[in-house]
């Protein structure tokens, strides 16, 4: 084999360029003394005698006893059989750990479904890029009782793609007219007072400003709530509220 391909396979199965080059010299020598291995394996004088102590910690080069010091690899065969066992430990180590992460996740997941989240920015533009963030959830359906973050570009951006999945789309505005560019995405809009800045998704979510965003302040805070007792009054509120609008 090419000492180039040698060197990219024990790189590939775990080892430091240094230790790379280093154990490739090596192995095509019977014993050497680090300052000839430095040179044959182009690795720093300054840095070869950590490396072999390294590969010999692996159990993959012997130090020999006396002085100077001499090191000698173990048989090629020897080597990749050690160097492949403790590839596939970490390997099967990173799965373990893959799995946990995905139980955890999932434990999370139901957490956040049926939990409340507070969330606080201190930047408007921020604040209006995570309720953004929060109503792409959406997969049937989406209630929103909007004063003015629908007219930013990060919710009509979040809106636009909802209705690219289908999802439908019902707003309720103080001045629908302002409205007027989201209505192409086939989005539905009437004009209602409300004082609101919520929206509910797949009628299980619910998005709520909590303060008036009309006002500048030191921050901004909005909820999240997941299958509260809060949303099936809001839902019915929004519903009785469109019925009694016609436009």
């Amino acid at each position: 084999m090419k000492k180039e391909n040698l060197i990219t396979l024990f790189q590939d199965l775990g080892l430091t360029e240094y230790e790379s080059k280093t154990l490739s010299a090596l192995t095509r020598m019977k014993e050497v003394k680090a300052p000839e291995l430095s040179r044959l394996a182009e690795v720093p004088k300054t840095r070869i005698y950590d490396v072999l102590d390294d590969l010999a910690s692996k159990n993959l080069v012997i130090k020999l006893q006396g002085r100077p010091k001499r090191y000698v690899a173990k048989e090629p065969e020897e080597v990749l059989n050690i160097l492949v066992e403790e590839k596939k430990k970490r390997f099967s180590a990173l799965i373990e750990s893959a799995e946990k992460a995905k139980e955890a996740l999932k434990s999370s997941k139901v957490a956040e479904e049926s939990g409340t989240r507070i969330l606080r920015v201190k930047d408007k533009n921020d604040f209006i890029k995570m309720i953004a963030l929060e109503l792409q959830s959406a997969e049937s359906s989406l209630l929103g009782f909007a004063e003015i973050l629908a007219k930013h570009v990060p919710i009509k951006k979040a809106i636009k793609g909802l209705k690219e999945k289908n999802v439908q789309v019902k707003i309720l505005h103080p001045k629908a007219g302002e409205l007027e560019d989201i209505l192409k995405y086939g989005v539905d809009i009437k004009s209602a007072q409300h004082g609101l800045e919520a929206y509910i998704v797949d009628n299980k979510k619910l998005i709520i400003a909590l303060g008036d965003l009309k006002k500048e302040g030191e921050e901004y805070c909005f909820a999240v709530w997941n299958n509260a007792p809060l949303i099936e009054p809001l839902r019915q509120h929004f519903e009785r509220s469109w019925a009694d609008t016609k436009n």
